[in-house]
């Protein structure tokens, strides 16, 4: 009987630490082969190796979230810090991930590779597909507890559930009006700088 053993390299996310989590500990378990496959139940089996990985999970000490690697942790940390480290060189629109630059990118190329089976209509992301593929299908998976109201997308029904609670978390610097979306905020803007406007027309 000989044994092998194989080493397990760890990726420069897996091994990077951080101040609320210990360095992660992973573990291989070294299973002796025959040499003439004597034994063993198949060939399959001959070479078979297990690992077992035990990780420690890092937390968000902003808001408690536990991730299983410090690379995660920090891409999270960018959207309470509100860093955005990747800059497009055609627009200057920056982004806290390289994926979603590297999306971004395809609106400036003009490149759609996901397109609708049903009625032709192309997107630049699966995840746009998808969404827009509900409409086709009927599909409401997310329904408010409160009024049993459906939604094809999760972050309608979280704006729904905020008309229902009276959440309204964006608020005009200018008369204090507050707004359940930052949209709907900026709208009501416009309208103080049109008054602006014109009275400066006035002034002048």
């Amino acid at each position: 009987m000989s044994t092998e053993r194989m080493e397990i390299k760890k990726s420069p996310e897996e091994i990077e630490e951080t101040d609320t989590a210990e360095p992660i500990e992973v573990k291989c378990e070294v299973i002796e082969i025959s040499d003439d496959g004597g034994d063993l139940p198949d060939a399959s089996t001959k070479k078979k190796r297990r690992h077992y990985a035990s990780r420690q999970v890092r937390k968000c000490e902003q808001c408690d979230k536990w991730f299983k690697t410090g690379y995660e942790l920090k891409k999270h940390a960018r959207t309470h810090t509100g860093e955005r480290p990747y800059m497009c060189t055609f627009c200057g629109k920056t982004y806290t991930q390289p994926g979603h630059l590297a999306t971004h990118a395809l609106m400036h190329k003009g490149i759609k590779n996901f397109e609708c089976t049903i009625c032709g209509s192309t997107f630049y992301r699966k995840a746009d597909l998808d969404r827009h593929s509900k409409i086709h299908t009927g599909d409401k998976p997310f329904q408010c507890e409160i009024c049993s109201k459906s939604f094809t997308q999760k972050n309608n029904l979280v704006m729904h559930v905020k008309m229902h609670t009276g959440d309204r978390p964006h608020q005009c610097g200018v008369c204090l009006k507050r707004f359940i979306t930052k949209s709907k905020m900026n709208l009501h803007m416009k309208k103080h700088d049109k008054v602006l406007k014109k009275d400066s027309l006035y002034v002048d």
